[in-house]
């Protein structure tokens, strides 16, 4: 019979602390053996660590994506308005949305995320991160983040959604203002103000590409998201506008994340990069995927009961937040042997079941981008800057200090 939760007792869990975000596994590992299915009373949320039942909750239809609608109905009544707002823009975002909005919006994106598609901007891609490696390498000394990491993926979104290079950087601001508040990140009334800033700049200038698009169809991913229809339905123009943002956001700090994610476990276990480097056009691919099995992006993934929830042996009630511990069900011992070894010669079959992308109807859509995006840098970090290393020893980095992603807030390293 399932059982309701003994609220409060957090003894042993200390979770959102500078400590947890630099390195939570030893908590996870408690967890997976102690209390798998965690009610956690500071966060009013349900925490699953253990691989088998995150995957069940990602896949469970008892569930719903919306995590924003609960989460701006708790704004202080003085902020209800621009909560309202908020709650209509994000409303429109394919993450949140579940099924059939979700797969009316997933049939129409989709299409623009094609094999094909993403092979075409390989090229592309390519002669970015030659460019951006030359321009950083000269400088000796610099931060992979900021240089390469991060502007790689920007430049590629920018390149299909037909951004100017002059705009890219008030995208990335704006993507940071509106993050802030599913984050809960910063003083509430200024987060709110900050976002809400932001969802009219992106209605503004997306709402020029769209018309742009409208006028003079391109074959980019923006004009195929512009024209695309199924069973006779196409996106609406506020649709698209999401559809642009979530492309921005989605598709380029997350990337981000994980080239860097990547590049610090090779430097910190030389072994694996030099078995990289022996090999890159054949081991880049695993050698990635096991980068985000063993440091998982967010490591978070929440989803709301619609109805009551039975989880070895607890009763999880209708209405809560839970939180699929994505970042332990990678590590768990039951699902991986050895999981707290970073292995890039691990089994494709057993390393690509890690679940950073998630599963079931939500799974990152933009995962075949981001790991074409990250294969591209990785091989030529390798083969183009065979002396790289860390310019601040790993204990010493610091970490971002949130849920929505998990990696170094700085990654400096040095050629040669």
């Amino acid at each position: 019979m399932a059982t309701l939760p003994e609220r409060g007792d957090d003894r042993g869990y200390e979770l959102l602390t500078p400590d947890f975000f630099r390195d939570p596994y030893p908590v996870y590992a408690r967890m997976r053996e102690a209390d798998p299915v965690h009610f956690h009373a500071p966060l009013n949320a349900w925490l699953l660590s253990r691989y088998e039942d995150v995957d069940f909750l990602l896949r469970d239809r008892r569930t719903s994506a919306d995590r924003v609608g609960p989460l701006l109905a708790e704004a202080p009544w003085e902020l209800r308005g621009e909560a309202a707002l908020l709650g209509r823009f994000l409303g429109d975002w394919m993450i949140f949305a579940d099924a059939p909005e979700h797969t009316r919006l997933r049939a129409l994106m989709t299409r623009t995320f094609s094999a094909r598609g993403i092979a075409g901007l390989r090229d592309f891609t390519a002669r970015t991160c030659a460019g951006l490696l030359d321009a950083a390498a000269a400088k000796g000394e610099f931060d992979l983040i900021a240089e390469v990491a991060m502007a790689l993926p920007l430049r590629v979104i920018g390149h299909v959604l037909g951004i100017r290079p002059q705009d890219l950087d008030d995208f990335r601001q704006w993507s940071a203002d509106l993050m802030a508040v599913p984050m809960m990140s910063g003083e509430p009334r200024q987060r709110y103000a900050r976002a809400v800033a932001a969802v009219h700049s992106l209605e503004a200038l997306c709402g020029e590409l769209i018309a742009r698009r409208r006028g003079r169809p391109v074959a980019d991913l923006l004009g195929h998201l512009v024209a695309a229809e199924v069973d006779g339905q196409s996106l609406t123009d506020e649709e698209l506008v999401a559809c642009c943002a979530l492309i921005v956001i989605a598709g380029h700090e997350t990337t981000a994340c994980a080239i860097a994610n990547a590049v610090l476990a090779l430097l910190e276990h030389p072994e694996q990069l030099a078995a990289l480097r022996a090999d890159p056009a054949r081991r880049v691919g695993p050698a990635f995927e096991e980068s985000l099995r063993w440091n998982s992006l967010s490591g978070w993934m929440g989803r709301t009961t619609t109805a009551d929830v039975a989880v070895r042996g607890r009763l999880i009630p209708a209405g809560s937040l839970v939180f699929g511990l994505t970042g332990s069900a990678n590590r768990d011992e039951r699902a991986y042997e050895h999981p707290d070894r970073f292995d890039i010669g691990r089994p494709v079959a057993a390393t690509r079941r890690h679940l950073t992308f998630g599963h079931g109807l939500h799974m990152c859509l933009g995962a075949a981008l981001a790991r074409m995006e990250a294969g591209v840098c990785l091989e030529q970090l390798v083969t183009r800057l065979p002396g790289l290393r860390l310019a601040v020893p790993a204990p010493e980095l610091e970490w971002l200090q949130g849920l929505a992603l998990r990696g170094p807030a700085a990654l400096w390293v040095r050629v040669g």
